[in-house]
């Protein structure tokens, strides 16, 4: 259900999704016969209480919104047959579709219809394709209804925005959700919040489609949203002053801290099993020895022998602007040593062991490879074993071994980097790895990039990720893994670890590792850094003199 073959970008990028599915056939354009409400001047003098929205949203945002920017698709969707339909009033707000008008549609024998157009729909539309019709709401419909999408949320104080794509019913805002996501919100930019909750979730219907082709339809026959949450409306003027001169706030807050504070981590170490997080209890963790004003070491992992005390972290060096892969002895002096240089920045130096040997699988992004070394004496000698995964800039792979197959589990660099993650699988360590049918399994940027060594607890599996909604690396998320198999994935969060309250490190943590009874943990402070300032500095005078 559309205006035609011009489209948003965001809806665009969600039709192109489908289309890639060799499954799936975009049978029929179904258009609205009316035109696109009035614009101008006299529109927004017809609304004097929204005129400062109105003015905002129409003037910058929607011209400056990526996710907004007009796509033609004329090209891709030539032949797709079309019909114009009238629409009959249904109360005070719904609409729906003549007897005539569904009879064709009946003839296309539509498994799906995603609603781009139209107004709020009632009636037999709903019931006639298969599946049902289904539509995206850009909040989480639990709390936040209605419009403008993630404005509230701002004006809140919140962290994220919810995206969900809902098959629709009778009632407003309580269609039977199919797939829901959150993404960070950035409190100096309504345009960048507003894009990232449109386009991160325009695969979502590609996704929702997935699960029905494996034989899922446990959402699409899920019971539908109870919500009772408020309706909201446009913001009025006053509101509206308020909320620019928080956005001026923050921005300059923003711009301060990006040129002057530089992230400061360090290992902690407590005599606990990792298994106690789940308790919600946070011990006291005594941390390795800071390695020098411009250096830090993070993203630390235990032998996963048990054999000896190291870890092996990210040693980063500001002043070089790259990462090795180090060890430290936790029971020694806690010196980091260098052990392993991939060449390009290395960090996320994941351990595991297979048929008694230890492997290291680090992030080497810059290599666009997960690269597979194998220990020839731990902790010092390491040889390269293989490459996993090539092709792609993947971000701290994990790998598990559950049940009848290994899993990888990443993100890729980039905008999605800490919101979208991917699963892949093998029967053997070294491959070949095959996509989860689903990827992106998980679209949440409390929980879904990997922040350390999953782990077994009473027969389920918990995975540690991070939760970069309030700043990058702010939190852990554990999650319990309620199914995972090459048709499907599902998690729950059980707890969430940090910004630890106590000590120097009280900015951030994002990597929690366990051996025994040890768990590790990595902490962050924000600090001034001359080498990063300067080149923080650098860079931002060649972006301007770019544009110039």
């Amino acid at each position: 259900m559309c205006l035609g073959t011009s489209f948003p970008a965001w809806q665009a990028e969600a039709i192109r999704e489908l289309m890639r599915l060799p499954e799936v056939e975009i049978g029929l354009l179904i258009l609205p016969d009316r035109a696109d409400s009035p614009g101008g001047i006299r529109r927004l003098l017809a609304e004097p209480r929204h005129l400062l929205w109105n003015l905002y949203n129409k003037g910058y945002i929607q011209r400056r919104s990526v996710a907004s920017r007009s796509v033609d698709m004329s090209d891709e969707l030539r032949g797709v047959p079309d019909i114009i339909c009238q629409t009959l009033p249904v109360g005070r707000f719904g609409e729906a579709l003549s007897e005539e008008d569904l009879e064709v549609i009946r003839g296309h024998d539509l498994d799906v219809i995603l609603r781009f157009a139209f107004g709020i729909l009632k009636g037999d539309i709903l019931e006639t394709p298969r599946y049902g019709v289904w539509s995206f709401h850009h909040g989480d419909e639990r709390e936040y209804r209605g419009q403008p999408p993630g404005f509230w949320e701002m004006m809140e104080g919140e962290t994220t925005v919810g995206t969900i794509l809902q098959r629709i019913t009778e009632r407003l805002d309580g269609g039977t959700v199919l797939e829901r996501g959150r993404f960070k919100l950035t409190p100096h930019s309504y345009r960048r919040t507003r894009d990232e909750a449109f386009s991160g979730g325009a695969v979502f219907a590609s996704i929702a489609v997935r699960r029905i082709l494996s034989g899922d339809m446990s959402r699409v026959d899920a019971a539908p949203s109870t919500t009772e949450a408020p309706l909201r409306r446009s913001p009025g003027n006053m509101t509206m002053l308020r909320f620019l001169l928080r956005q001026v706030a923050a921005f300059l807050r923003s711009q301060w801290q990006g040129m002057a504070l530089a992230s400061k981590w360090s290992v902690g170490i407590a005599d606990v099993p990792v298994a106690s997080l789940l308790e919600g209890a946070v011990p006291e963790f005594s941390w390795a020895p800071e390695q020098g004003k411009s250096r830090y070491l993070a993203d630390p992992f235990l032998d996963p022998t048990g054999a000896t005390s190291t870890v092996l972290v990210e040693d980063y060096d500001h002043d070089s602007h790259r990462g090795v892969i180090s060890a430290l002895d936790l029971d020694g002096d806690r010196v980091a040593r260098p052990v392993l240089d991939a060449g390009v920045h290395a960090s996320y130096p994941y351990l595991l062991t297979r048929d008694g040997d230890v492997y290291c699988i680090p992030e080497t992004y810059q290599a666009e490879e997960v690269r597979l070394y194998r220990s020839l004496s731990f902790p010092e000698k390491w040889e390269l074993a293989g490459v996993l995964l090539g092709g792609g800039r993947f971000l701290d792979p994990t790998i598990v071994r559950h049940r009848d197959r290994w899993w990888l589990f990443c993100t890729y660099e980039g905008a999605d980097s800490n919101t979208k993650l991917y699963a892949f699988h093998s029967i053997d360590l070294e491959g070949p790895w095959e996509q989860h049918v689903l990827n992106p399994i998980k679209c949440d940027v409390t929980s879904s990039r990997p922040g350390g060594t999953p782990f077994m607890v009473d027969g389920s599996l918990f995975r540690p990720a991070q939760d970069s909604s309030s700043s990058y690396g702010g939190a852990v998320a554990i999650n319990r893994v309620d199914r995972l198999d090459p048709d499907g994935f599902e998690e729950t969060i059980v707890t969430r670890i940090g910004p630890l309250q106590t000590g120097r490190y009280r900015a951030g943590i994002h990597t929690v590792s366990g051996h025994g009874e040890r768990t590790v943990v990595d902490g962050r402070r924000d600090v001034f850094v001359f080498s990063a300032f300067r080149r923080e500095l650098k860079g931002r005078l060649r972006r301007l003199l770019r544009r110039r």
